[in-house]
C-alpha cells in the first residue's frame, strides 16, 4: 500500500504545468454564443474597469462562450473584491455585449485577529488588523496588523498589483517584525524551546507578462536573532544574523478560482539568495510548487500537486530549515514535526461537489449591503499525501517518505475560507481527525 500511495503523488500531473507554462492562453472555442461587440461592467461603483477587464479571457472583437463565461467569473471573483458576479451575453438590436455585473465588498475591513499557532489550542494569539482591499479602486491592498499571544508580530504591507498600466508593473513593500517559538524539535530536545526573533524590510517589483504569467524580483533585509544561542541557529556566532536577500519567481496562474479550483494550473518557481558578501550568511534556496486541476465527468475534480525546495551553498542556519508539520503537512501525520534542509511532497485529490458554490444574498440580518452576500458550497474528497525531509548528503529512497490517505467533507465559506473536516490514515493505518482551515491545495 506505501508503495502505490508514493507513487500515485510522486507521479501525478502537477508535472503537466511545467509543459504547458508557454502554451498561448485558452481560446473557449466550445458553445459559442456570439461576436462580443462591447463589455460592459456594472456594479463597480469603486472598482476601475480595467481590473475586472484585465482578469478576463473574452475580449471585445472576440467570441462569447458559456464556457468563457463560468471560467471569468471565476476568474473575477478570485479577486477578493466582489461579494458577487454575474455574466450575461446579449443583444440590444444589432449589437452584441457581454454584462459583467459585480456586487462589492466593503474594502476598509478593521477586523480582530484570533488563533491558534499550528492549530494547537495550547498556542492562543490574538490582535487587531485593519486591511483596505481596494485602494482608489485600484486593487491596491494596504495592510496592517498586531498580534499578540503566540508569536507575537506586528506587520504593514502595501501591494500595487498594476502601478503601470501601459508596461503592467506591479511594486510593493513591507515591514515587520515577529517574535517565533523555535520550530526544530531536535534542537529544543537539547536545551529547551528559545525564541527566535525576525525584523525584515522588502520591496518587490514584477512584470505581469500575460494575463496568467507574472515575473517578480523581491529585495530586502533581515535580522534573526535567537534567544539563546547554538551553534547552528545562527550562522554568525554572536547569536544574530543580519543580511540581504533576493529572490526572482516566477508564476503562471490559469486556475478559475484560486481558493477551490475545478480546472486550470498552477506553477510557482523561486531562487532565493541570502547573503551577498556583507555578511557570514550564503546560501541559496531553489523552491518549485506545481499543481493541476482537472474537470472529470459528472462533476468530479481531479487535483494534484508537487511541491518542493532544496538549498546550496553555505550552511543553513536552524531557521531556514524546511518543515513538514507547521505550514506544509502530510495528512496522517498532521501533526508531526519533519524537519530538514531541504523538503520534497505531493498531493492528490478527488473532488466531487454536493452544491456550490452559490451566492445567497441574506436579508434577515442588520448588516450593510455588503456583508449581505455570502457564498457557500460542500465537497466531498478521498486524498493522498506523501512527503520527506532530508539533509543535504543524505540519500533518498522510497522508505525516506511518509504517507497519508483519507476522505472528508471541504466547507466553502464567505470570502474565501474553506474549513476541512477529514480523517486520515498513515502509512502505519494510524487514523486520526483533521480541523483544518486552509485554501486549496
Amino acid at each position: 500500500m506505501r508503495m502505490i500511495l508514493l507513487l500515485l503523488v510522486l507521479l501525478s500531473p502537477p508535472l503537466i504545468p511545467a509543459l504547458r507554462a508557454q502554451e498561448p492562453e485558452p481560446q473557449h472555442s466550445a458553445s459559442p454564443l456570439g461576436l462580443i461587440d462591447t463589455i460592459i461592467i456594472s456594479g463597480n461603483e469603486k472598482t476601475k474597469d480595467y481590473v475586472i477587464l484585465n482578469e478576463m479571457t473574452m475580449r471585445q472583437g472576440g467570441i462569447a462562450t458559456q464556457e468563457g463565461i463560468t471560467f471569468d467569473r471565476g476568474r473575477i471573483y478570485s479577486l477578493g473584491l466582489f461579494t458577487r458576479v454575474d455574466i450575461q451575453y446579449d443583444s440590444l438590436g444589432s449589437v452584441h455585449f457581454l454584462l459583467v455585473d459585480v456586487g462589492e465588498r466593503w474594502y476598509l475591513i478593521p477586523f480582530p485577529i484570533f488563533g491558534f499557532r499550528d492549530g494547537d489550542p495550547k498556542r492562543v494569539y490574538y490582535g487587531f488588523g485593519v486591511l483596505h482591499n481596494n485602494v482608489g479602486g485600484h486593487n491596491k491592498k494596504l495592510y496592517a496588523s498586531l498580534a499578540l499571544g503566540y508569536d507575537p508580530s506586528l506587520v504593514f504591507s502595501y501591494v500595487d498589483p498594476l502601478f503601470d498600466h501601459d508596461n503592467r508593473l506591479y511594486a510593493g513593500i513591507a515591514l515587520s517584525f515577529r517574535r517565533a517559538r523555535n520550530k526544530s524539535e531536535i534542537e529544543s530536545a537539547i536545551t529547551g524551546s528559545f525564541d527566535e526573533y525576525y525584523y525584515n524590510i522588502n520591496g518587490t517589483l514584477g512584470k505581469r507578462l500575460t494575463l496568467y504569467q507574472t515575473l517578480g524580483l523581491n529585495l530586502g533585509y533581515q535580522i534573526v536573532s535567537v534567544s539563546q544561542y547554538r551553534e547552528g541557529r545562527t550562522i554568525s556566532s554572536d547569536g544574530t544574523d543580519r543580511f540581504i536577500y533576493s529572490t526572482v519567481n516566477y508564476t503562471y496562474d490559469s486556475r478559475d478560482l484560486a481558493e477551490y479550483p475545478s480546472r486550470g494550473f498552477f506553477v510557482g518557481l523561486g531562487i532565493t539568495k541570502n547573503g551577498f558578501g556583507e555578511s557570514e550568511v550564503n546560501f541559496t534556496r531553489y523552491s518549485a510548487d506545481l499543481r493541476s486541476f482537472l474537470p472529470l465527468p459528472f462533476g468530479f475534480t481531479f487535483a494534484a500537486r508537487a511541491q518542493g525546495s532544496v538549498v546550496s551553498g553555505g550552511a543553513v542556519p536552524t531557521y531556514s530549515r524546511a518543515y513538514f508539520g507547521y505550514g506544509e503537512r502530510i495528512r496522517g501525520y498532521f501533526k508531526t514535526v519533519f524537519e530538514g534542509e531541504d523538503i520534497l511532497g505531493s498531493t492528490v485529490e478527488l473532488r466531487y461537489p454536493l452544491f456550490g458554490p452559490n451566492t445567497y444574498r441574506i436579508q434577515s440580518l442588520p448588516l450593510p449591503p455588503e456583508f449581505t452576500v455570502w457564498r457557500f458550497g460542500i465537497s466531498l474528497a478521498v486524498f493522498a499525501d506523501a512527503g520527506t525531509t532530508w539533509y543535504r548528503g543524505e540519500t533518498l529512497t522510497f522508505n525516506s517518505f511518509h504517507s497519508g490517505y483519507g476522505g472528508g467533507v471541504h466547507f466553502l465559506l464567505p470570502y474565501g475560507y474553506v474549513v476541512r473536516v477529514e480523517y486520515a490514515w498513515n502509512d502505519y493505518r494510524a487514523g486520526q481527525i483533521i480541523f483544518d482551515l486552509r485554501g486549496s491545495l
